[in-house]
Formats: C-alpha cells, sequence, structure tokens
C-alpha cells in the first residue's frame, strides 16, 4: 500500500514564509509495525504556528524535525492495524501523527476519541481545534486561575490574551468572559478587531500601530495597553512571548497572574530572542508565571473534551476553522497561518478517499 507524505527538504532560510520550497512529497511504503503501535489512516491535521520551530530543528514537546523526514502534525485519524492491546482496527484517534496518508504511532502517545464520535461525524476535524488541544489547553488553563485573581461582583477583574484572533486565543476570551472578567485582546491588526467584537471582547489593542522598523516599540504598546486597561492587568493569558509580554509585564497588578501558553512572535527567529527587559517589574509586583503543557494529561483533556462539547452545544463557545482539502495544500496552510491569511484554525483534510471536502 503506497502512502503519500510530505518530507522537510531543507531548512527553512530568511526568506520564509514567502518562499516555501522546502518541503518535497514522495510515495513511499506504508510503514510496518512493532509491538505497541497501530497504522493509523490521517483524516486530518492541523497547521500550528509551533511548527516553525519544528521546522527549525529546534526540540520541543516533540523531538526535532530532521532533513528527510516526514513533517509531524496534530492529527485525528483512524487505527487500521494494531499490535497494541485495547487499541482495535476502527478506532479513532488524535495525538501528533505526520502529515501523509498514513503512519504509525505508539499508542501511549495517542488519544482516543471518545466512542460516540463515527467517522462522517462533522465533529471529527474539530478534535484539532476546539475539541483538542487548542480549544482544551485553553479550558483547562482557565482551570488554573487562583481563586484570588479571578472576579466577584465586589471585585471585578481584567484578563488580557495576546494572539485573541488566533484558535487558542480566541476561545481564552469567551471562557473568560464566561466566568466575568473584563477581557482585553492584543492583536496585530484592524482586521481582526471587528472578529473579537463578535466574540464580546471588551477592548482591543494594535500591535501594529505600535511597529518602528518592523520592530514592537515596547514602551509605546505599554502605554497603549494602559489606556485600554486603566484598572491594570489582573490575569495575562500569553500566547506571543518576548516583545508583547514584556510591553504587558508593566501593565500587571500586584500579585498578577501569567499563564504562559506559546510564544509566536520567537517562532520565526528562535535564535536571536531578545529577552524581557521589564523582568524586575514583575519581581517588584509579585506576579506569579506559570507555563502550562496539557498534551501528556490524558485525563484532563478527556474530561475537558465533554466540557467543551456542553459549552458549544449551548451557544457559549464559538469556533472558527477553515479546511484545505490535499496533503499538498499544507504548505500553502502553512504559508497563510505566518501570513496572517488564515480564518481561524487551518486544518487540512488528508483522507482523499472522501469525495468532497469536509463541511463544518
Amino acid at each position: 500500500m503506497n502512502n503519500k507524505v510530505l518530507l522537510l527538504q531543507r531548512r527553512p532560510d530568511e526568506s520564509f514564509p514567502q518562499n516555501m520550497n522546502f518541503f518535497e512529497i514522495q510515495q513511499q511504503p506504508t510503514p510496518q509495525l512493532d509491538k505497541g503501535e497501530i497504522l493509523i489512516r490521517v483524516l486530518f491535521i492541523g497547521v500550528d504556528p509551533v511548527m516553525r520551530v519544528w521546522l527549525s530543528g529546534a526540540k520541543t514537546y516533540i523531538d526535532s524535525v530532521q532533513i528527510g523526514q516526514v513533517m509531524p502534525a496534530f492529527g485525528v485519524g483512524q487505527c487500521i492495524e494494531s499490535n497494541a492491546k485495547s487499541w482495535n482496527p476502527g478506532q479513532l484517534v488524535f495525538g501528533v501523527l505526520e502529515c501523509a496518508q498514513y503512519c504509525v504511532r505508539k499508542v501511549n502517545k495517542l488519544f482516543k476519541v471518545p466512542s460516540f464520535v463515527e467517522i462522517g461525524d462533522p465533529i471529527i476535524p474539530l478534535t484539532l481545534s476546539i475539541y483538542g488541544v487548542t480549544g482544551l489547553t485553553a479550558l483547562n488553563a482557565m482551570k488554573q486561575i487562583p481563586e484570588s485573581n479571578r472576579p466577584t461582583q465586589e471585585s471585578p477583574k481584567t484578563l488580557c490574551v495576546s494572539s485573541a484572533a488566533g484558535s487558542t486565543g480566541s476561545v481564552v476570551c469567551q471562557i473568560a468572559k464566561r466566568m466575568g472578567y473584563r477581557v482585553v485582546g492584543i492583536v496585530s491588526s484592524e482586521e481582526k478587531v471587528e472578529f473579537l467584537k463578535e466574540l464580546g471582547v471588551d477592548e482591543c489593542v494594535t500591535y501594529n500601530k505600535c511597529k518602528q522598523n518592523e520592530e514592537i516599540n515596547v514602551n509605546q504598546l505599554t502605554q497603549l495597553l494602559k489606556s485600554h486597561a486603566s484598572e491594570g492587568i489582573d490575569v495575562y493569558y500569553d500566547n506571543a512571548g518576548e516583545e508583547i509580554l514584556d510591553a504587558v509585564i508593566p501593565v500587571i497588578n500586584k500579585r498578577g497572574y501569567v499563564l504562559l501558553c506559546g510564544a509566536t512572535s520567537t517562532y520565526n527567529s528562535w535564535k536571536q530572542r531578545c529577552g524581557l527587559k521589564n523582568l524586575a517589574k514583575a519581581i517588584e509586583n509579585s506576579i506569579k508565571f506559570e507555563g502550562i503543557m496539557f498534551l501528556n494529561e490524558k485525563q484532563k483533556m478527556y474530561d475537558g473534551f465533554a466540557e467543551m462539547v456542553e459549552m458549544v452545544n449551548e451557544g457559549s463557545i464559538k469556533h472558527q476553522e477553515e479546511i484545505l482539502l490535499g496533503i499538498e495544500q499544507f504548505i500553502i496552510g502553512l504559508q497563510n497561518v505566518f501570513l496572517g491569511k488564515n480564518k481561524g484554525k487551518t486544518i487540512i483534510q488528508i483522507y482523499d478517499n472522501q469525495l468532497l471536502q469536509a463541511k463544518l
């Protein structure tokens, strides 16, 4: 059985994302199974900003991607052959799969999709967005916020989110509103402000207004944030890192709380990180920082799945996805994400025996 795969041919250079000619599509034999592994027919894969770090060869929560390796991706698929106990053909799975028609994975790194979801169900691609790592990271992270930093009728609180219009940030905004926060969203452009307003976000800050020679002026962004968060920020959900995090720190109130989820500002230049200049302010104000990573906490992911389904069904959480058809579209999808042209979560439909593109 032939297997169409997308390989990393060479490392991206400074012309990324305009130049995307570092991938190659090949036909390879279907991999063989070892003990504890299953063969997966890949149905859908997601396009995520962290892929830029993977392409650089840096090690993250997955091993570094080597030249000639099939590109990894968060994906959902169906087990078609098993050499692992309690994992049977037909089982739907999600986790870090590959940009390929078929891949082999050890089951200890995978999640089983709940049994009420069947092939053809429109919920399947959503396991890569609202019901997957994207949405469930947002949900589980918000549960970690200390009680002292949560809003009450007597003590209102402000929560700020960077990359607020992104697939994770937009979910954070909505959960924060549901919890009673006043929400300030940080975005790159005015085009994304309207989307956030539709989600109920109270204030939006556009960091491109603070750019000089393509670099963010940290002090200027800090002042802009202060004008939109006059009472300060009690909780900051960081998806950006670097200059944006640095600009937010002076606006955070005493004993504020910071959730570190991503660092998109470093993904295209991870070797030239500039660091934080306002860290002393965080010490002065006793600000607590906490990194979040739920990929290996299976029970939290399973519990969150059911809770998120309930919130979406009741209409309190909206989500937006864009599905592109065919493995070749991964390159376009990745480029669009880094050019800011994507509309919500970008998902690639791989399994081409489904004659029609999936509809959400």
